[in-house]
């Protein structure tokens, strides 16, 4: 699915979630046996820390699948939730950290990989475009374009606080975007440029 794709349907999901807090749709969870097909115990136990921020992990893993969502209470908060795991998804980029790079090493079992053991710190140019050409190889990262501002280097472009808030399937789309931001005076056109960078699938 591209990302224009995951925008569409993200934009019907944001309809109904509007639909279902302002209005009389019913607003109880459906049984057990209707979300068991779609929702893991740990996002059922991620949903209710979201819920509840009082609650800590320990004391929900230790509760029943039928507690948990009795916790969570409402679907909409199981929309709200998907929405906002959907929203990260498409803008979601390899964090590089150590545990992101084990977690991937070890799922593939390529353990013997120089990489897999090299601490991420001392990460050179070279390991670092390594690690995305091996990630693109499995399946894992694929090739999008952004829009940043002409501020922000080429090795800086996964680590700027304020990320682009869309990524593009091509960089056309990308270019129409920026024109569309610069016809509606919201930058100048030297203020911004487009990059290419990796995506998590």
């Amino acid at each position: 699915m591209n990302i224009k794709q995951r925008k569409l349907i993200l934009h019907f999901l944001e309809m109904l979630e509007k639909l279902m807090t302002n209005s009389s749709m019913p607003k109880l969870i459906p049984d057990l046996s209707d979300l068991q097909n779609f929702l893991t115990r740990d996002e059922l136990i991620e949903i209710a820390l979201w819920i509840c921020l009082v609650c800590d992990k320990s004391s929900l893993a230790r509760k029943s699948d039928a507690k948990l969502l009795k916790l969570i209470g409402n679907n909409r908060f199981i929309l709200s939730y998907t929405i906002k795991q959907w929203k990260a998804g498409i803008t979601a980029t390899p964090t590089m950290s150590q545990e992101e790079v084990y977690e991937f090493f070890d799922h593939f079992q390529l353990g013997a990989h120089y990489l897999r053991d090299k601490p991420v710190e001392y990460w050179d140019e070279y390991d670092r475009s390594n690690y995305y050409s091996i990630l693109f190889k499995h399946g894992k990262t694929r090739r999008v374009f952004a829009i940043f501002t002409t501020d922000v280097d080429d090795k800086d472009k996964y680590a700027v606080t304020t990320k682009p808030s869309f990524f593009f399937d091509t960089k056309q789309e990308a270019e129409i975007e920026l024109l569309s931001i610069i016809a509606e005076k919201k930058f100048k056109k030297e203020e911004l440029k487009i990059m290419s960078l990796w995506k998590i699938n």
